[in-house]
């Protein structure tokens, strides 16, 4: 008895159709994990520039004090980007002395918790200069807006504080300036004296408008012009 093998037969064309199937499904695979790659970094990329909250030339930061020690001579603004809550302390690269700090229509509030509690929203140190510009606020809540014991220059913005405005120091080593000729100023005490001072420095207000008290005894403080 002879034995019947069974064969099948496929058809070119239906080999051709299972070939362009398997081609298509690896070819929509790969583009769909490409998309999902693509998709991650834009994710990761618009994490990072959410996190930016300072600016130096075309550099973002993710933190205020950050941007301040990438100032340059070239670059020496630090623009702000969105409110934040940071006390910082004006510590650029060694050699720059001069910072200029753009408010850019946001706030900038003293950290009421952590490492930097109890310390002013801005602090220029000895042999710093600083100017500020608005719109936008700088808010001290129960610290004050800025302790300076270098230069410290107002042209516009908004500042408030729960407690004394501002504070300079003249000591034996070194002695505060601060200029003021535009800006909003609000606080039970304007301005005192740092802890440790002598004497105010010297102080002279350009303009500006200014709500609450100037203690008696600050005799470096020139007023020239503004509305109090």
């Amino acid at each position: 008895m002879r034995s019947h093998e069974k064969r099948v037969n496929v058809c070119p064309r239906t080999q051709g159709k299972y070939l362009v199937s398997v081609v298509l499904t690896a070819v929509f695979a790969i583009a769909s994990l490409f998309g999902t790659l693509l998709f991650s970094a834009d994710a990761v990329a618009d994490a990072a520039e959410s996190q930016a909250v300072a600016q130096v030339g075309n550099a973002t930061y993710a933190s205020v004090q950050e941007a301040i020690g990438h100032t340059s001579i070239k670059n020496a603004t630090v623009t702000l980007l969105t409110d934040v809550a940071e006390s910082v302390t004006i510590t650029p690269l060694k050699g720059m002395r001069n910072v200029t700090f753009d408010l850019n229509g946001h706030t900038l509030q003293a950290t009421e918790s952590g490492g930097a509690a109890g310390f002013a929203t801005i602090t220029v140190p000895a042999n710093m200069q600083l100017t500020i510009v608005g719109p936008g606020t700088v808010a001290g809540g129960t610290q004050p807006a800025v302790d300076c014991r270098g230069a410290l220059h107002v042209e516009g913005g908004t500042f408030t504080s729960d407690a004394t405005l501002m504070r300079f120091a003249e000591t034996d080593e070194t002695s505060a300036q601060g200029s003021f000729s535009g800006g909003t100023f609000t606080a039970p005490t304007l301005f005192n004296l740092l802890d440790d001072a002598k004497n105010l420095g010297y102080v002279t207000v350009r303009g500006g408008e200014y709500r609450g008290m100037i203690p008696a005894g600050l005799n470096t403080l020139v007023l020239l012009s503004g509305s109090f």
